[in-house]
């Protein structure tokens, strides 16, 4: 038997010394799981040069990511009510950027709290993307929107059409539809959140039960507010329903859906694809309303397919 200390030998040695930064790492991201795991997100984006950055529109500033800048054409990447860009986004961005100049900004939904429940509406999400195009000075862009993000790109694609080449619909609001169960669920428990992920993903993931108690706590804190904010943009947007006026699209449209999405029924998505002249549909077997996290392979490849059937020689 050795008589060496135990942290002399050799063999011991070399596998402390490798895991030795994997537990600081973990000490150090246990701290302040949230926003440490968004750091490294961060870090990570970086990585595959994608960079965060933010400027002004009026009074206010906007964060968004942006790679790809070698590239000539744009793809925007609008995200959904109550996600961030980086965290809708972040396993997608790093393929689109190898091919595209890829814009992808934290939309106004991102930080509710700033927002006026008497006057926001999807059209405050349209000003903030057209703010944002004329200060890059992007002319011309392709859409990727998600949930209300493909709201506000059927929006642009009908009144701006000059703007808008292509369309990629994922999950798309827009449509009459009921209001989902999952916009009336609080985070106020273990069980309302296992409800919550049950109703976002096909998979939930197998979130720590640290984290998880991290957002009961920021969701019970922030829960009248999102309430007051979600409802208002619901009655401030209803007559921008679009309905009668999808039949109007003329850019090419690609629209994908997660077949077991319990927030926006495919029978939605299957109004858009039989309203939008010429509209390809593509339907996500096992995945729900976040199929960035259910499939997020399938997801690319569709999106890859359908962009580079179109792109010139």
């Amino acid at each position: 038997m050795s008589t060496k200390p135990f942290y002399r030998r050799k063999r011991l040695c070399l596998p402390l010394l490798l895991l030795a930064p994997l537990v600081v790492f973990l000490l150090w991201l246990l701290s302040n799981p949230l926003t440490n795991f968004r750091r490294t997100i961060n870090s990570l984006l970086r990585l595959e040069g994608i960079e965060q950055k933010s400027l002004r529109l009026g009074r206010q500033t906007v964060t968004y990511y942006e790679g790809g800048r070698e590239h000539p054409e744009t793809l925007l990447l609008l995200h959904g009510f109550g996600g961030t860009a980086q965290l809708t986004w972040m396993r997608l961005m790093p393929a689109l950027v190898k091919r595209y100049h890829v814009v992808a900004p934290n939309m106004l939904a991102s930080n509710f709290l700033n927002l006026n429940p008497r006057t926001y509406s999807v059209d405050s999400e349209v000003a903030l993307v057209l703010g944002l195009m004329q200060s890059l000075k992007i002319e011309q862009a392709d859409l990727i929107g998600l949930s209300v993000g493909g709201w506000v790109s059927l929006i642009l694609a009908l009144e701006h059409p000059e703007r808008v080449r292509r369309l990629i619909l994922i999950e798309s609001a827009g449509l009459t539809t009921e209001v989902p169960e999952l916009a009336k669920l609080t985070l106020t428990d273990r069980e309302t959140a296992r409800r919550f992920f049950s109703l976002l993903f096909y998979n939930p993931p197998p979130l720590p039960g640290f984290v998880v108690d991290q957002l009961i706590k920021s969701s019970t804190a922030i829960k009248s507010r999102y309430e007051a904010v979600f409802m208002g943009f619901l009655q401030n947007s209803r007559g921008r329903l679009l309905d009668d006026r999808v039949s109007q699209i003329r850019q090419p449209t690609l629209i994908i859906h997660g077949r077991e999405d319990k927030v926006i029924p495919l029978q939605v998505a299957e109004r858009l694809h039989q309203s939008i002249p010429g509209s390809e549909l593509v339907v996500l077997e096992k995945s729900g309303h976040a199929p960035v996290w259910d499939q997020p392979r399938k997801l690319k490849q569709a999106i890859l397919d359908f962009l580079g059937s179109q792109d010139p020689e």
